[in-house]
């Protein structure tokens, strides 16, 4: 699915609920609102607390939230965060998707290729420089303005330091503010552990946040630098205690998103708009894989079959779909994707 612009660079997730009601609330971690939470449940979060969450808090360029565990750069993630991973380091004698991974030492573990992590670091109110930037003009006028604007800070921001740094200027509220998130990168991050296949997945997954699971979906890597682990003394500790009923819990994680903040015309065009269309190229890309599924003669001309699918889906669908109207959507099960029929 197609995010916002907020879901693309979140770096803060916070929510809070009880066994009893839910509540909940989205902030970045520099206007968490911690008076309002005191008054309501009683706890204190200071800038302390939020500081070492914001340090222990990772996002892998595998798309994926993951948090730092131990003094030395270990990471825990998801399974499906590492399995490409996994999948790269495998040879033809072994599959550590399917078999699993896990190591005795630290010298057992292995670099995941192309894999890069960062940590936010720091994060700068520029909302001033960019907006001024752009004041008075419109149109594409405006837009390049403020591009130019945002390019050059980011620019500046990591100057000189661009090998362990990350700058990227954030918008939020629709435009209202822009802040500069500084992220320090780990470029060498080296897989510790990940379950097999089977145990990872087992019961499949609709939705990864679903409670309870009967599954392994955790997976471990360890952040270097320099060749030694990094020295990550934010961290996230262990807690043998269960939650009670009625304790508040907060998630930190990359990204976040709500849609809170649009206007009833912007919720309309998603509804009558891209949603449609979505669900029109998802159903054909559906049916083109479960069709080059049963002309498949082996295993080994099915990749190249479905590929060949989604290359030409989405020049068929633009084609079709003019000229095509939903009529009807029904799943055929419970996990399936909805088939929409053209009248």
């Amino acid at each position: 699915m197609k995010r916002n612009l907020i879901a693309a660079i979140a770096v803060a997730t916070l929510s809070f609920s009880t066994a009893a009601l839910a509540d909940e609330g989205m902030w970045t971690f520099d206007n968490f609102p911690s008076k309002a939470v005191k008054a309501k449940y009683g706890v204190d979060i200071d800038q302390a607390w939020l500081d070492n969450v914001r340090g222990a808090s990772v996002r892998l360029s595998s798309g994926c939230s993951a948090s730092v565990v131990t003094k030395d750069g270990l990471v825990l993630t998801n399974h499906h965060c590492v399995r490409d991973c996994a999948q790269n380091l495998s040879t033809a004698k072994v599959d550590y998707v399917k078999e699993g991974f896990s190591t005795a030492s630290r010298e057992d573990e292995k670099l995941c290729p192309g894999m890069q992590a960062e940590i936010l670091s720091t994060i700068s109110d520029v909302t001033a420089r960019v907006s001024g930037a752009a004041a008075g003009k419109t149109g594409q006028d405006f837009v390049k303005a403020r591009d130019a604007a945002i390019a050059a800070i980011e620019k500046e921001g990591c100057a000189g330091r661009e090998k362990d740094y990350r700058c990227q200027v954030i918008t939020l509220y629709q435009g209202g503010q822009y802040k500069l998130y500084t992220y320090r990168k780990y470029s060498d991050v080296r897989l510790v552990f990940a379950p097999e296949q089977v145990m990872a997945f087992f019961g499949g997954d609709p939705d990864n946040f679903n409670f309870p699971r009967y599954d392994l979906d955790c997976s471990f890597v360890r952040l270097y630098e320099n060749g030694k682990p990094a020295a990550t003394p934010a961290h996230l500790k262990w807690s043998t205690a269960a939650p009670k009923a009625g304790d508040p819990v907060f998630i930190s994680g990359n990204p976040g998103s709500t849609q809170r903040l649009l206007t009833a015309e912007q919720l309309e065009t998603i509804r009558d708009v891209s949603l449609p269309d979505t669900l029109l190229l998802l159903s054909e890309l559906r049916g083109r894989l479960i069709r080059s599924a049963r002309k498949a003669r082996s295993t080994r001309a099915y990749p190249t079959r479905i590929s060949s699918a989604s290359r030409t889906a989405s020049r068929r669908c633009t084609a079709r779909k003019r000229r095509l109207s939903i009529r009807r959507c029904s799943p055929q099960n419970a996990n399936s994707m909805p088939i929409c029929a053209p009248r």
